[in-house]
């Protein structure tokens, strides 16, 4: 797809917008949903699909694209967002977001959803199938990348980690591993269920190349991302992604608990405009 030149984020901006409008619209359906975890990650899958990926939306299972493996099954509503803004999806689909007979099931499946390359549900398994998917496509002389994004919980999986030996073991320097750090998991603060830090330094020592970045802050996630693809030495790659929970509508921003969100219809109204402020501010 067409990327946009570094330091001119308008068009990236207006990307995660639409995403995160597509995401209030999908869990508007419900009333409910991880609608905090879309907001807060809208920016990290727009630089992903409107500027790091190689893909071909017209064409979901071109030979030669880049594999996007959704690891954080829970984020269906953040996936079916951005595929739906790259064109992967018409948005009058949205709807039917959960409904029985959709494509949208509350997780990605691969047989429902163009451009779902994995099925989601139990956690910490992005990154072992992305080793035995990089492997495979080393195998097959393949110049694409494998993408998955995990969330912080996901680092105290003990697969998460043999899949980190093993990329490295393999020197499969066609992963990049996406992290989105909230901080928040259903029993509580990261911190407090399972301190995983120092991030950086333990993936080094596990042979990545690793970086870490504002999750919500467009120019750091294309350098990011950027950097990531053109490192030239023969080691997987991972981008800690520091994030906030319901970016973008600021009262959720502000939510003591927000890891599953139930809203009113009115809520759901103000949100609306929460976001189209949030957007003017952006881009002024």
């Amino acid at each position: 797809m067409d990327a946009p030149a570094l330091g001119d984020n308008s068009q990236l901006a207006e990307h995660s917008y639409r995403v995160r409008k597509n995401a209030i619209r999908m869990a508007e359906v419900h009333k409910q949903g991880y609608i905090a975890q879309a907001l807060g990650v809208a920016d990290v899958l727009t630089v992903m699909y409107f500027h790091a990926m190689n893909v071909r939306p017209e064409e979901p299972d071109w030979e030669e694209r880049d594999r996007f493996l959704l690891s954080v099954g829970h984020y269906g509503i953040a996936h079916y967002s951005i595929l739906t803004a790259a064109g992967y999806l018409p948005e009058e689909e949205l709807v039917t977001y959960g409904l029985d007979d959709s494509r949208l099931p509350m997780s990605g499946m691969t047989h429902y959803t163009p451009g779902a390359e994995m099925s989601g549900g139990s956690i910490g398994l992005g990154l072992p199938m992305a080793v035995g998917m990089g492997l495979g496509l080393k195998r097959k002389k393949s110049d694409s990348f494998v993408y998955t994004l995990m969330g912080d919980g996901e680092l105290a999986e003990g697969p998460t980690w043999e899949a980190a030996i093993s990329a490295s073991h393999y020197k499969l320097d066609n992963i990049i591993a996406v992290v989105d750090f909230n901080a928040i998991q259903a029993d509580g603060p990261s911190r407090e269920v399972m301190r995983t830090e120092p991030l950086i330094e333990k993936f080094e020592a596990f042979g990545f190349f690793a970086q870490r970045v504002d999750g919500n802050d467009l120019d750091a996630l294309v350098k990011a991302f950027d950097a990531a693809r053109e490192y030239d030495e023969p080691k997987p790659r991972i981008i800690i992604c520091d994030t906030r929970l319901g970016n973008g509508v600021h009262f959720l921003e502000n939510r003591e608990k927000s890891h599953f969100v139930r809203l009113t219809q009115e809520e759901w109204d103000d949100a609306y405009e929460a976001l189209d402020a949030w957007k003017t501010t952006r881009t002024r």
